[in-house]
């Protein structure tokens, strides 16, 4: 994170909470529902243990006052929520390629988020971010830009990590035959310019086949380590032993902290699922499935659980899966972008700071009163569904089935008082036909 950064997330901390004190203080805080309530108290959490990195935690909580009482506050939403996917959004057109592997960096300082594509021929194509922080648009793109000189194997995986701390954004590029290549890059921040490849720099050892990286804090040392997912679904993790301005990497060790093999290719993401403070593991698999291992360890020692298939509401995609994390539109949470064989993207908008109920639900497939509910909810179609008959199945936001029904008239009462408080999902499925909303219980 970049000094003009501290400086801009400083001032959303403050801001926010100015607004939950002054909340309190006029008496309206209770007014709020509690979807409302636990949006304020999640973002305000996210920021602190962001700025905690960087500042005092006596200097944020005197900035926090009243709303001190809120960091670390059990919230309503833990974990996150992703809509139906949208293919190929933001104007985005695939290259006359395959196997398109994503990754986000605003490579320009331009405060909005840039796209790399690399694919099957070993090509890097950049897409510059032409709309805003907020909506994104890639438009058109650009092949090997900034210097970048294809290394001349097949399969490009990029990822891109300021490696050695000087305040712009490096390269690296796992090929077919296992080795990663590193782009230093000896522009600036603004104007990027990648030098030749180095293979295997900083004592990395080739992947077996395949190598699919990605870097991440993994152990909180204040350094990049390393994760590289393989062909037949193995994942090697490269700790850094370095220092943060001259990266080294240990010797790899094979499905380490409880990871266990994917499926013919494990395609490996990292970010904090469940706002606990560490980074939990998502796989994308060969035939589109994605695995989502938590992290029940801490922050400087991972420990992975059993993984779970495509939860919090994802779904598979085409052949191969490559996911990658960004916040496109700048509303707090990480959305998630995938891509395919066909170099198709798939777009999963995560809604974790829209939880709430539509305002005009009259107008949907179905609906659900009360809602928020405590004992009960009814289920009650529409007229354009009347008569049928729809599976029901009740799934909490990591996607486990809590509770399951049928409705085979207008109407059906789902009992809810064996429920936690908190989000649920219900969705009415008939052979392809799948209608979703959310249920909150008090």
């Amino acid at each position: 994170m970049k000094r003009d950064s501290f400086s801009r997330k400083k001032r959303q901390f403050r801001n926010l909470a100015n607004r939950v004190n002054q909340l309190i203080i006029n008496n309206e805080w209770e007014r709020l529902s509690v979807e409302a309530r636990s949006r304020l108290i999640l973002k305000l959490n996210l920021l602190f243990r962001e700025l905690s990195r960087f500042f005092s935690q006596f200097e944020l909580k005197k900035i926090l006052a009243a709303a001190a009482i809120f960091i670390g506050f059990p919230l309503v939403s833990q974990s996150q929520s992703f809509a139906p996917p949208q293919q190929n959004p933001f104007w985005y057109i695939p290259p006359d390629s395959y196997m398109g592997t994503p990754v986000f960096a605003d490579i320009d300082a331009d405060q909005d988020l840039d796209l790399f594509l690399g694919v099957y021929e070993g090509n890097i194509h950049f897409y510059e971010n032409t709309g805003t922080s907020t909506t994104p648009a890639f438009p058109a793109n650009l092949p090997n830009p900034f210097g970048i000189i294809p290394g001349g194997g097949q399969l490009a995986f990029p990822a891109i990590a300021d490696i050695d701390h000087d305040g712009d954004y490096d390269l690296f590029v796992g090929e077919y035959n296992g080795i990663i290549r590193y782009y230093e890059n000896n522009g600036t921040s603004f104007n990027p310019d990648f030098a030749p490849p180095m293979q295997n720099p900083f004592g990395i050892v080739s992947a077996q086949v395949f190598a699919i990286p990605t870097f991440a804090d993994i152990d909180n040392d204040g350094d990049l380590d390393l994760f590289v997912g393989e062909y037949y679904g193995n994942f090697k993790f490269y700790e850094n032993i370095g220092v943060n301005t001259l990266a080294h990497f240990d010797a790899p060790i094979q499905n380490p902290f409880g990871i266990t093999q994917a499926y013919v290719i494990g395609s490996p993401a990292l970010t904090d699922f469940d706002h606990d403070g560490d980074l939990d593991l998502l796989v994308g698999e060969y035939h589109g499935n994605m695995l989502y291992f938590e992290n029940t360890g801490t922050e400087t020692t991972p420990a992975f659980a059993t993984p779970l298939t495509n939860p919090f509401g994802l779904i598979p995609t085409d052949f191969y899966n490559f996911p990658a994390f960004a916040d496109l539109d700048n509303d707090g949470d990480q959305d998630l972008l995938v891509g395919e064989y066909n170099a198709d993207l798939q777009y999963f908008k995560n809604n974790e700071f829209n939880i709430g109920i539509p305002e005009n639900p009259q107008e949907s497939f179905f609906n659900l009163y009360p809602n928020p509910a405590t004992d009960g909810v009814y289920i009650r179609l529409n007229e354009d569904n009347s008569g049928k008959s729809f599976n029901v199945l009740v799934t909490d936001l990591a996607g486990r089935a809590v509770k399951t029904a049928k409705i085979n008239t207008n109407d059906l009462r789902l009992t809810t008082d064996d429920l936690k408080p908190g989000v649920y999902f219900v969705r009415l499925e008939q052979g392809s036909i799948c209608y979703t909303k959310k249920l909150i219980i008090w």
